[in-house]
Formats: C-alpha cells, sequence, structure tokens
C-alpha cells in the first residue's frame, strides 16, 4: 500500500472527491447515534463540493490530497493566519485530517500531518494548532503519538448543542 501512496496539492477538479470523503469520514466519526436533523442539515450545508471549490481557490489555505493510485483516501486542511484560540504564538490552524476508515493504521495521517506541518513551517514559519473533539478518543491518541499537546478547549455548536474541543498544539510551540 505504501508504495502507491502520493500526497500532492489540491486542485479544483478534487472539490467532488474532497466533499464525499469529508461526508462519510464526519458522518462515521460524529453521527454516531444516526443521522439527525441538525447533522443532516450541516454535512450538506458545510460539506459540499461548492464549499471544496472554495476553500481550493483560497489563498490564505492549503489542501493536501492523499491518494492511493487513482483513488482519494484522505486529505489535510491548513488554513493560514489562523490566531489559535489558547493564545499561542501559532497561526496555522490544521482545519481537517481526514482519512477513510479503510485506509486508517497505514500511516496515511501521519504523513498527510508531516506534510502539513511541512507546509505551515515553510509559509509561515509556524507550528499547526488544531482542535479535535473531546470524545474523539483515537484522534486524540493520534495526535498525542505525534507530538501534540492540549492547551485549551473550545467547542463547536452544532444547533442547540456545544460539543467540547480540545485545543491542541505541535512540538516546538
Amino acid at each position: 500500500m505504501h508504495h502507491s501512496l502520493h500526497i500532492r496539492a489540491g486542485e479544483p477538479a478534487d472539490a467532488a472527491r474532497l466533499a464525499v470523503l469529508a461526508t462519510q469520514v464526519w458522518l462515521h466519526t460524529y453521527a454516531t447515534d444516526g443521522i439527525g436533523s441538525e447533522i443532516a442539515s450541516y454535512v450538506l450545508a458545510a460539506l459540499t463540493p461548492d464549499k471544496y471549490t472554495t476553500l481550493l481557490h483560497d489563498s490564505t489555505a492549503h489542501v493536501l490530497a492523499a491518494e492511493n493510485a487513482e483513488s482519494l483516501i484522505g486529505f489535510a486542511v491548513i488554513k493560514f493566519g489562523a490566531p489559535c484560540p489558547a493564545g499561542t504564538n501559532s497561526t496555522a490552524e490544521l482545519q481537517t485530517l481526514y482519512v477513510q476508515e479503510h485506509f486508517m493504521g497505514r500511516g496515511i495521517g501521519r504523513a498527510l500531518l508531516l506534510a502539513a506541518e511541512t507546509e505551515a513551517r515553510k509559509r509561515s514559519d509556524s507550528t499547526l494548532w488544531l482542535t479535535v473533539n473531546a470524545r474523539n478518543d483515537r484522534a486524540i491518541a493520534f495526535y498525542r503519538r505525534q507530538g501534540y499537546s492540549k492547551i485549551g478547549t473550545t467547542y463547536f455548536v452544532l444547533g442547540e448543542q456545544r460539543h467540547e474541543n480540545h485545543v491542541l498544539v505541535g512540538r516546538g510551540e
């Protein structure tokens, strides 16, 4: 599998595949009690090909696509000029790091994270910061293994509910 892993900059032609992969990963991770109306509304509004087309044209963002042969299996989104809410000097946010479930545990997330860290250092001389759902034990353990540490708390609001997120920062901060 590793010999066919390729990480590259995302392109506008990737928008539909990014939206579908984001929907699949997001639902698998967060719709653990089924699909409620708030979840459906969020996914249909936020994880669309148009949103990814806009993101891919955003000069303050960088999308990394991970492919196995010709198929998208993961991606990362870095947002530059995004101040960390926990008071660190980092201004490069890892907004998204998604790997399709079938490809978990094969080093793809780590490869995407390393590429995102490299891009953040190159473009903004900054370490990455990110938020992760406080109940996403798998992701929290992954980031901890990569040297990330919790420096604060924030909340993701979905409808009437607030979901606790940890603010993490990478090595060097």
